[in-house]
This record gives structure tokens, sequence and C-alpha cells, in this order.
């Protein structure tokens, strides 16, 4: 209906050239037919063009955000036909409305194509629907010559079927129920000849049992509906909304995503997905969903339980680390007790009454006897402090011919010791005869 006009137009005018583009132009801005079960959707991206015609180079007419809903009533290939949005608006010249009342009201004084109005940019080009001769419109603004309106009924958008998740199917419209079920036209002009019905057939399945009439058919005057018989079969309509546990389903699967993937239910989200679809009465748009969170769960089962065996095996190892570092550390304190350390001498730190040479003389005596065993000769104070200790001296022992005693010069160095602990882990080059086994203390001598 659109596009003859204009080809003949064209034709008329010339302009041969432009028709091809003018044919596509029309297809592409052709309406979408309304689909036979309509739904709710929510926009499942952050910002999405609500766009002007069912095509990508079509302009927006506004953006909504994740999560807001939309009433889809038809398809064209990725596009879906929605009801205008709450903020939606349409263009109408002012030269061709009249306002009345407090202005928030017009009439329309002749019949004009309302356009597709944006709140994104100031285009007004794409037809949105038609406003008939003294029809009321609702007006919301003004720009330049035209008048903001609310979106005239029967008038709708678009927006990629990516963006949509189907939330739940709503039920057939009554009037479209009566169009489906409305009787064949007959013509009266050329005599009994019966129009072709609908390509689509209603809505409502013919009973198994009920025949068919044949031959010519005739218009019967409508008769007032009476309650249906006992006993006769009652008709049950096809069109099954989407079921509610689809919805419960999506809820806990978006409530699983803000969780730790050991927390998530997996396994109790696959089954329910998996039971969803062996329902056959499932919109296209929720099987389509359903069978994607399907494959998502079986990969999220599949990388949770790799999660938990490799923390399993991360625990394991952590416990075989401990065991290695204790039996390492109880193998070093078993080393560090059976370690023998070596002196040159022990015994008693005493002082000694005999000085000569440089520095101070000390004696190392035997703990049972006192008998002096070796000397050892030092500049350093620290050693007067430890006078009375059983001591270990590391150094150079040599003889002393003047004193014809072992003597130590200058040691290295000279800790405690424990006396108990000689001939065990303590060995040294001298050792007081009391603790060397087999032999007896003799008595102490000056």
């Amino acid at each position: 209906m659109v596009v003859r006009p204009f080809i003949l137009s064209a034709i008329s005018f010339g302009f041969l050239a432009a028709v091809p583009a003018a044919i596509v132009r029309a297809d592409d801005t052709a309406d979408v037919e309304n689909a036979k079960h309509n739904f709710i959707g929510a926009i499942n991206g952050s910002s999405v063009f609500v766009r002007s015609a069912p095509r990508e180079d079509a302009y927006p007419a506004m953006k909504l955000d994740k999560g807001a809903q939309v009433t889809v009533v038809g398809i064209k290939f990725k596009w879906l036909k929605i009801l205008p949005p709450e903020g939606s608006f349409a263009y109408v010249p002012k030269a061709y409305v009249n306002k009345r009342g407090d202005g928030k009201v017009g009439r329309a004084t002749r019949e004009v194509i309302a356009k597709v109005g944006s709140s994104l940019n100031q285009l007004k080009t794409a037809p949105m629907g038609k406003v008939d001769e003294s029809q009321d419109v609702e007006i919301v603004g003004e720009q330049d010559e035209y008048y903001k309106i609310k979106p005239p009924a029967g008038t709708f958008l678009y927006v990629n079927e990516s963006f949509v998740d189907p939330l739940k199917a709503l039920p057939t419209p009554p009037e479209r129920r009566e169009k489906e079920q409305a009787p064949p036209i007959i013509a009266h002009n050329t005599g009994p000849k019966i129009l072709t019905p609908p390509a689509r057939p209603p809505t409502p399945p013919v009973t198994p049992n009920e025949e068919v009439p044949k031959g010519p058919l005739k218009t019967e005057t409508p008769q007032p509906s009476q309650p249906p018989a006992a006993g006769a079969p009652t008709e049950v309509a096809t069109a099954a909304p989407t079921p509610d546990s689809f919805e419960k389903l999506e809820a806990d699967f978006k409530a699983a995503n803000e969780k730790p993937i050991t927390d998530q239910p997996v396994d109790a989200l696959l089954t329910g997905y998996t039971e969803l679809l062996k329902q056959e009465t499932l919109l296209p748009r929720t099987r389509q969903v359903a069978e994607v969170r399907v494959s998502t769960l079986k990969l999220r089962s599949q990388a949770k339980a790799e999660f938990i065996a490799a923390r399993e095996e991360q625990r394991l190892a952590a416990d075989r680390q401990k065991a290695l570092v204790a039996e390492r550390q109880e193998i070093q304190q078993r080393i560090k007790e059976q370690e023998v350390t070596f002196y040159a001498a022990v015994g008693t730190l005493r002082a000694s009454s005999i000085q000569r040479g440089n520095g101070t003389l000390f004696r190392l005596t035997d703990p049972a006897t006192g008998r002096t065993i070796a000397y050892l000769r030092t500049s350093d104070a620290k050693y007067a402090s430890m006078l009375g200790q059983f001591v270990g001296v590391k150094g150079i022992v040599t003889t002393d011919s003047a004193l014809n005693m072992k003597i130590i010069e200058g040691p290295t160095a000279t800790e405690a010791v424990d006396p108990a602990k000689v001939n065990a882990s303590v060995a040294a080059q001298i050792i007081p005869p009391s603790l060397v086994p087999g032999l007896h203390a003799r008595t102490p001598t000056d």
C-alpha cells in the first residue's frame, strides 16, 4: 500500500533510477506482523537503544537500562516489536492540532502521520502511526513547529532481540481471539463464492470428534452464548504462559552469579533448566535462554568439580609440607642433641696466684679435686665474671716450660659447659681426670 503510489509517482516523473532504493526502504519499514503470543521481556544490557524501525540504521528513540521491562507483540528477523515504553513520544505538526482545555489535549483538524520522537536527537522522519481527523491527542511538550504527543494507540517501537530476556507470557487479547475464531466471509456479488480464510490457523484446535461441514458455508445470525451442556467437551486454550518456574530459575541463576563457585547450587539449577526444557509449551525465546543456561551450567559444574579437586589437592600438599617441616625439625633437634662440640680444654675456671708475662693467668681445674689441669692467658676482662664456672676453652694448647704445665695462649672462645655432657656431646683435648671414665679422683695437691 505504501510502495505502489511511490513507484507510480516515480515513473510519472521519470525518476526510474530511484525506484529500487525506494522499494528496499519501503520493505524495511513495512509493519511487523503481531505475534500470536505476546510476552513481557527484560532488558539484559546497559543503555540499549530502542529504535524507530526494525533495522540497525534506524535512528534511536530512547535508551533503556538493564532490568527495564518491555511488552513484546511481534518479531521480524532479529528485531522485536514492542509497545512504546514509558517516556516515548511522537511528533505532529502544530498546524494540524488545535489545543483544548488546559492545553494538555489537542484535536487533529485533519488526518496526519505522527513521526517517531527521540530523546537522543532532533530527528522526526520515521512514521510512527496515523492520527485521524477529530482524534484527540495528549500533548506532553513542543519543539519548533511540532507538538510532542503520547504515542497514538496501535503504534510500536523496536529493539534487538539479543538485548531482551523473556520473563513471562501474556494471554492472547480477546479481540485477537475473536478475529482468529471469526467464520470465513462469503462474497454475495458473484454467487455463493467462499473467500479464502486467513492463513493463520485459529488458536483453539478443532475438537477431535467435530465434523467439518461440507458444501457452501452459510452466514448465521450470532446467537447468545449458552453454557455448555453437561458432559459436553470443553475447549482448552493452547496458549500456555511461560511456567513460573522459569522466572524462579532465572532469579536463582542471577543470585548464584554473586556467590563463589563453590557456593553456587549448580547441580540444582542444571536439573531445573533440564526439566523445564522437557515442556513443549515453552516460548521459543524462553527455550533458547534455557538451552544457553544448561550449556553454561554444564561448564560451570565441570569447573566447580575441578576447583574443588584442586583445592583438596592443595590441602593435602599443605599437610604433607607440614609433616616434612615437623620431621626436619625433629631430625635437626636430634642432630643438635647428638652433635659433639670440641674444645682445647674443659674445667672449672679459677684465678691463679702466679702471674707472669703479658695478660692475666687463669687456671682450669678438676671440679672434683680442684687440681690445676691447664693454664690460660688472656687480656679479656670477661673472664673475671666467669670464675667458678665449668667452661670449655677453644684455642691452641702449648707447654709452658717454666710452669711445666699445658697452657692456652689467647683463647679464641670460652663458654659455659654442662659437665654432664663431657664425653657425650662435649669433647676436649684436656679433660679433668675425675670426668674420665675408669679413672679415680686423686687427692688434691698445691
